[in-house]
């Protein structure tokens, strides 16, 4: 079967937007012969802006333009909940109502001028995310209705979703994923759950925090990164990319506050997919820190509840510890990033 032009084109540009405009192979060329010391700052400066490397007027615009819309938007919705706070004695019901009812509305509304495919209907997108929490909270405050704090979390949620599946926003996904973990986290039957009790301690908090997370990082792994990379699908990988790091951050701080044998396999894992298959610094950095606070957290157990009563061998072994695996971990990380640009330069 024969390839048109304009099937090539497009299996270049899903390539292409799977490449970070500040890790190209020119760039990571330049970079390299820097840290090698093969060209003194100020060469590898200027051969950088030469090969048009460096970010230009319009890349600042684009950041700007997107930084000040955001911004924007969370400060209108941030500034609405302060005049609430601050004149709360002095509006009426109905005035409240309706300037967060208002809000919301035209939020929604600019969004569809716009449309999605514009920052600024982005903007107002996540805007209206916003105001739909605090229109809720407020809702709960006025009418007393008794409902638990975890079901204003809970809803709140479930009526942005659609929103945020339409909106192709990592703010958004990151929003969304936050009001899981604070649901959960609010949930006032969660020791009573006896779903993970072969995992080990009473309180089901951490360990539910913990496989809520990896079973949305994973799935993300598994949908984004078994597609060819020329693949649609594939490249919503970059696109996806700061909530897919945001949720395994997620994941490894609820693992290393729910530290037993089966987290430890798990975080073990991810570290070997991280240094092999995926070659992610940032994520590898987090897991290679996690264990190390869970050895911190095992020699804590280990010393003061068995041989150290008054604490003072569990500080010293802890802090030498600490030492030792920090400096050996940032001497590999140093290590381990000049190794793979020597590996992408060839």
């Amino acid at each position: 079967m024969s390839t048109t032009p304009t099937d090539t084109r497009q299996q270049q540009q899903a390539k292409l937007s799977n490449t970070s405009r500040f890790s190209s192979p020119v760039r990571t060329v330049i970079t390299g012969w820097l840290l090698d010391k093969q060209l003194s700052p100020m060469a590898a400066e200027r051969a950088l802006q030469l090969s048009g490397e460096l970010p230009k007027a319009a890349d600042w615009n684009y950041f700007l333009q997107k930084f000040f819309l955001f911004g924007g938007a969370l400060l209108l919705v941030a500034g609405i909940i302060f005049l609430f706070a601050f004149n709360w004695s002095v509006l009426p019901r109905f005035a409240k109502f309706t300037l967060l009812e208002g809000l919301l509305i035209a939020a929604a509304l600019s969004a569809h001028r716009y449309t999605l495919d514009t920052r600024k209907g982005q903007a107002a997108l996540f805007a209206a995310m916003l105001s739909c929490g605090a229109l809720l909270a407020y809702f709960g405050q006025t009418y007393q209705t008794g409902a638990d704090p975890y079901q204003l979390f809970l809803t709140w949620s479930i009526l942005i979703f659609p929103w945020v599946l339409i909106s192709r926003l990592n703010i958004a996904w990151c929003l969304w994923l936050t009001l899981l973990n604070v649901t959960l986290m609010l949930y006032p039957a969660l020791d009573q759950i006896k779903i993970f009790w072969f995992l080990g301690p009473k309180d089901f908090l951490y360990d539910i925090l913990f496989w809520l997370n990896l079973l949305i990082w994973g799935t993300a792994e598994i949908v984004f990164h078994r597609q060819r990379p020329d693949s649609t699908v594939a490249s919503y990988a970059w696109r996806y990319r700061y909530f897919m790091r945001f949720s395994t951050l997620l994941t490894l701080a609820c693992g290393v506050m729910f530290s037993n044998s089966l987290v430890i396999l798990v975080v073990t894992a991810a570290f070997y997919v991280l240094y092999f298959r995926r070659r992610d610094l940032l994520l590898l950095t987090g897991c290679c820190f996690a264990l190390i606070a869970i050895g911190a957290m095992q020699i804590i157990n280990f010393t003061l509840f068995l041989f150290d009563k008054d604490g003072t061998l569990s500080l010293l072994s802890l802090s030498l510890f600490l030492m030792i695996a920090l400096v050996t971990a940032s001497l590999w990380f140093a290590r381990l990033q000049r190794q793979w640009r020597v590996e992408e330069r060839i």
